[in-house]
């Protein structure tokens, strides 16, 4: 199976600390089929997603000049696919859209209790996909000391929604929520 397979109806985001937001993506049965790369040298916070057969996927940058955490994501010939905004005032329960070029809302997540578990909907409500922290334990018992990478579970509920705005969201959730807090 390639990454953006729609059969695909859950994944593993395994990102390792050593690459500082590099690591891999599993499918349901735990086989590779993708990669995250993260560049190190950049102020963006460039990353690379990859399928296994190493042809480029989709990116995701961080905007530079921005009051809110935002990410853009763009498909592998440059295309804007949607871009991330995170609401400023949310302490316990982390929330962030995606939104075309126009502004409009495609996708909204809303985090449970300091942001382990995601929810993400349509504007109108209608459940697309859920996302776990696997590892949100370990970091609040140890806070962050021993924290050298990140796992998300994401369980696809809606099978024709593109993989690549879909996974973009949670690598920008990652990024957003929880690289922010180390």
């Amino acid at each position: 199976m390639s990454l953006l397979d729609p059969q695909v109806k859950y994944y593993v985001l395994k990102e390792k600390w050593w690459g500082w937001g590099s690591g891999d993506i599993y499918d349901q049965q735990g086989s590779t089929i993708g990669n995250m790369h993260r560049r190190v040298l950049t102020i963006r916070e460039f990353t690379e997603v990859n399928d296994r057969d190493g042809s480029l996927a989709f990116t995701i940058n961080r905007k530079i000049v921005s009051i809110r955490s935002s990410y853009m994501i763009k498909d592998a010939k440059e295309n804007f696919l949607g871009r991330t905004n995170k609401k400023i005032l949310t302490l316990f329960r982390p929330k962030l859209w995606l939104e075309d070029e126009k502004g409009k809302k495609l996708l909204e997540a809303q985090g449970n209790f300091l942001g382990r578990d995601f929810k993400i909907k349509e504007p109108k409500g209608r459940l697309v996909a859920q996302v776990g922290k696997s590892d949100f334990f370990k970091d609040l018992i140890f806070g962050g000391i021993f924290d050298y990478s990140d796992t998300y579970a994401v369980k696809i509920l809606d099978s024709n929604y593109d993989r690549r705005i879909l996974l973009g969201f949670v690598i920008a959730i990652d990024n957003s929520v929880h690289d922010k807090k180390k």
